[in-house]
């Protein structure tokens, strides 16, 4: 019985004086924990792509489109074995977009369907991705096109790619429907969809450069076999 006493008023002692250093390595540990289990369950890409624009995904349509990119990918970019390409979709309606959506329809399911993904609900996602994530070849919207130009995140196509391709609109972007990919996989994303490259995120710094690095490594890969893909000829 005293030796039961001893270890509780021990207890009592210790966690008197470190009780507050006790609580904070166990939180820690709990946060590393969780994080390892998450990491080993979770499915890994050779390469991400965020796509940002009017159009919500159905499952069967968002599997053909990153089946499509996997396709053209000149090597296994992580050399696990597998090519794989994650499709990041972000539904994201501008207010003159959800009226040509909805039309003239007086169907009130149709505006809660699009109430979700108006550009208010949408802009903390699209920023976080963006600039705290490691997501930097991009599938976008004009609107959202311009928020990355005007906030100078993006990079130059001619200098990821090593030359200066046709089909670009400008130097940060070139349109989805004029490249070849999209011509030969009959995949059509809504008009004035650009493809456009972002500078690594400042982020990295806090959440892995090492890591960072290679998945831009990567993206620049996915990018000039996108670029580089050609119709094949007939026969």
């Amino acid at each position: 019985m005293k030796a039961i006493q001893k270890i509780g008023y021990w207890f009592k002692n210790y966690w008197y004086y470190y009780k507050w250093p006790v609580i904070i390595v166990s939180f820690f540990a709990v946060v590393i924990l969780i994080c390892t289990l998450q990491a080993g369950n979770r499915e890994t890409y050779d390469v991400s792509i965020l796509y940002t624009g009017p159009h919500i995904f159905v499952p069967a349509e968002k599997s053909s489109l990153s089946s499509a990119f996997s396709q053209i990918m000149s090597e296994d970019y992580d050399g696990d074995g597998r090519k794989k390409v994650d499709i990041v979709d972000t539904p994201a309606f501008t207010d003159e977009q959800i009226r040509e959506a909805v039309g003239t329809s007086d169907d009130p399911a149709l505006s809660i369907r699009y109430a979700p993904y108006t550009v208010s609900n949408v802009e903390g996602t699209f920023t976080q991705r963006v600039f705290a994530g490691d997501t930097v070849l991009c599938l976008v919207d004009e609107y959202w096109y311009k928020l990355l130009l005007d906030s100078e995140s993006l990079v130059k196509l001619e200098v990821v790619l090593g030359y200066r391709p046709e089909e670009l609109a400008d130097d940060y972007s070139a349109y989805f429907s004029d490249l070849a990919f999209a011509a030969f996989f009959s995949f059509s994303l809504p008009e004035g969809t650009r493809v456009c490259f972002r500078k690594i995120s400042t982020a990295s710094a806090f959440t892995g450069r090492k890591a960072a690095e290679a998945n831009y490594k990567r993206s620049e890969k996915m990018l000039c076999d996108l670029f580089g893909f050609q119709i094949p000829e007939p026969g």
